[in-house]
């Protein structure tokens, strides 16, 4: 199975938007409000928007966002939840950042915990395209109480994926001027049994860890709370890169 089909697979279990935004979101915009980035009536691309957790909400204010991703899924996920929220200012286009035709400068650039952004080519893309730029990705910390042991027993580990670190190195090897916060966030998920399956079998596959199903089946079943539930709990440092 392709990267771009894993990833099309998990958008109907994906994280959603939700017009609440919880404490990490607030943080987020919190910092970029601080060093006096406005989204009201400017033009927004958001690269590796996946299902627009942030792009709905940066529409709002927005005059126009593009919304970058390879997963035709989650696009459709995207547009759907916006037309739910009555929002109407959002365009797509469905294409690796790498190989998306950019034909305009926006005023800004997004890019929140998207593999699509991941080196100098893509780093230099993003910010080539926009006055404005705001980068949120891993800062090295990703420990999951469900997900640590599994990686474990086939042989691996569950990493932070690249990016947020490799930003910053990049923007001080060239000299550019920027603004950085790292956030650290405590999550806790709760899953069916089923639904846990799906989810260890994601990350390994993401990962190119391979994993016989039946072993795979036995650890999850051994996680099983009293409740018949799953609990995971995911504690992360992100790093939030605002750059003019």
């Amino acid at each position: 199975m392709s990267f771009k089909t894993k990833w099309d697979k998990k958008a109907a279990n994906y994280s959603r938007y939700s017009s609440t935004l919880n404490p990490f979101m607030k943080k987020v915009f919190d910092f970029i409000k601080l060093n006096k980035i406005s989204f009201k009536d400017k033009s927004v691309v958001d690269i590796g928007c996946g299902t627009g957790v942030y792009t709905i909400e940066i529409a709002k204010s927005a005059k126009e966002v593009l919304g970058i991703d390879f997963s035709l899924p989650m696009l459709e996920v995207m547009l759907e939840d916006a037309k739910s929220n009555d929002i109407h200012n959002i365009k797509t286009i469905h294409s690796r950042w790498d190989d998306a035709k950019i034909v305009k400068d926006f005023d800004i650039a997004f890019c929140s915990m998207s593999p699509a952004v991941k080196d100098n080519e893509t780093f230099l893309k993003m910010h080539n395209c926009a006055k404005e730029k705001i980068y949120l990705g891993w800062a090295g910390k990703r420990e999951s109480s469900f997900l640590n042991p599994i990686f474990s027993k086939f042989n691996s580990f569950y990493k932070a994926p690249s990016g947020g670190l490799e930003l910053l190195n990049w923007l001080k090897s060239r000299k550019i001027p920027f603004n950085f916060k790292e956030i650290n966030e405590k999550r806790v998920s709760i899953y069916s049994l089923e639904d846990a399956i799906e989810n260890a079998s994601w990350h390994l596959g993401i990962n190119n860890v391979e994993a016989k199903k039946d072993e795979l089946e036995k650890m999850v079943k051994e996680a099983v709370n009293k409740k018949g539930e799953i609990e995971n709990i995911v504690e992360s440092k992100m790093v939030l890169i605002c750059c003019k």
